[in-house]
């Protein structure tokens, strides 16, 4: 009786088991099905081409490379080519674009909770043209910025700013925001200092390069009222304006981490004008997505490991009439502003392949959609592959962001900044000022990041 009973309550043991089994392989179908043109590789054990780059890849969510606190030093030039963005207020008049941003910028300086410490300086020159930090307090530099400049300052040449201000918040270790129209006025004794303007500039920032901090060069027009002095001074030493739109720039250097605070955290509201030197990003978190109803792969694409979470090896078998496409998801949240555009992304990222041929097909940013999946929620934007050939059973493809020069830059240029009212937004020489901060990064990568996906070729 005893056996018989045992042997009974095995059976249905058993039935229930297979049950379960079965229902597993169900929902499985019911996911095939749902996705029809994903070939599905047979079922195997993990293959030994697996690499440890799958176990040792960076996690999707990891942590951001900004600091969480940072000191500043703001320096604001206040020549008198600078007193036309900051004319005396009146209750009829709108503040000009630089007051609003200066205002909005010093204000979360000195009461945000990203900046630990702050100091002030007004930057101009001495009657020996040597610059000058003059440290003030917050009050007195809001006073300049909404009252104006009242006494006569002549502007200090655009390097020796540059050097003075690096020099003297490196001491601290912290970081410089220069707040300047940047127009370069040498020495009426050394003209030659307008034929050595890129490798001056270079010469003056050099702290930065030997000790590995990065360049954010941020660029805004606001309305000018007053006396504008051009570089160029012929035909005229000085022109009069009445709102015409002048460019100034908001430099931040200093440690990677903390000018990521200073422009994603502190400045906020980026202008659309912005440039980026000596940044780099050798472990942007990425993925192969392939399990995705939202990004559904085509033709016979699997991941390599059959757990790993994040998937940077994929077995591929491209077929004469049916070509692999499969979308790696990428997380930039660290990338400035700019960077994540995808605008940007579709015009500058590049496609390196050993052992095949891929190119890159859509770069879209992650939608409200994406954004509420979990297994997606992780990535800020997708990035389509497109694999039509493979020529050897092993290979990598490679997405790379290379570093490049937004094209503001020779569009704000300018080589005669005489006639501001008939060509607005020209800085005199913007361009070789920005090639010698380029010069400092000569020996860096040539990429922004790059984010390597291993494949090994499927044979059936």
């Amino acid at each position: 009786m005893y056996r018989s009973e045992c042997i009974g309550k095995c059976k249905v043991l058993l039935l229930v088991g297979a049950l379960v089994f079965n229902g597993c392989y169900s929902k499985k179908d019911k996911q095939e099905a749902a996705t029809p043109e994903t070939t599905q590789a047979p079922a195997q054990t993990p293959s030994t081409k697996e690499t440890a780059q799958e176990t040792t890849a960076p996690a999707a969510d990891a942590a951001s490379t900004s600091a969480a606190r940072v000191d500043v030093d703001l320096y604001l030039e206040v020549s008198n080519g600078m007193k036309g963005f900051m004319p005396p207020p009146a209750a009829d008049k709108e503040p000009t674009t630089f007051q609003s941003r200066l205002n909005k910028l010093i204000s979360e300086v000195q009461d945000g909770v990203h900046v630990e410490g702050k100091r002030y300086y007004l930057a101009g020159q001495n009657a020996q043209g040597q610059p000058v930090l003059d440290s003030v307090s917050y009050a007195t530099l809001k006073n300049t910025i909404t009252s104006g400049i009242k006494a006569n300052v002549l502007g200090t040449p655009l390097p020796q700013l540059l050097q003075a201000a690096l020099e003297n918040s490196t001491k601290r270790g912290a970081v410089s925001v220069v707040v300047s129209d940047f127009i370069h006025g040498p020495d009426p004794n050394n003209p030659g200092q307008f034929l050595s303007l890129d490798s001056d500039i270079r010469s003056s920032l050099k702290q930065a390069e030997h000790q590995n901090l990065v360049v954010a060069v941020l660029g805004e027009a606001s309305p000018f009222f007053g006396n504008y002095y051009p570089a160029v001074k012929k035909p005229a030493v000085k022109q009069t304006l009445n709102g015409e739109e002048i460019p100034f720039y908001m430099w931040v250097i200093g440690k990677q981490s903390e000018v990521q605070t200073v422009i994603n955290k502190v400045l906020r509201n980026l202008p659309a004008q912005q440039a980026y030197f000596g940044f780099g990003y050798p472990s942007v978190p990425f993925s192969a997505v392939l399990k995705s109803n939202i990004f559904r792969p085509a033709g016979v694409v699997y991941c390599t490991s059959r757990t790993a979470e994040v998937c940077t090896s994929v077995n591929l078998q491209p077929l004469k009439d049916e070509p692999v496409e499969f979308t790696i998801g990428l997380n930039l949240t660290d990338l400035p502003a700019s960077m994540q555009e995808v605008k940007f992304l579709k015009q500058n990222l590049k496609l390196a392949v050993t052992g095949g041929k891929a190119s890159i097909g859509t770069v879209i940013a992650a939608s409200d959609e994406v954004k509420a999946t979990p297994d997606l929620a992780k990535y800020t934007h997708f990035v389509r592959i497109n694999v039509p050939q493979l020529t050897a059973t092993t290979g990598s493809i490679t997405l790379q962001l290379p570093q490049v020069q937004p094209a503001w830059i020779t569009q704000w240029s300018t080589a005669n900044d005489n006639n501001p009212a008939a060509a607005q937004r020209k800085t005199y020489q913007l361009n070789k000022i920005i090639d010698g901060v380029q010069a400092l990064y000569r020996d860096k990568s040539d990429n922004v990041f790059s984010a390597t996906m291993k494949f090994n070729k499927e044979n059936r």
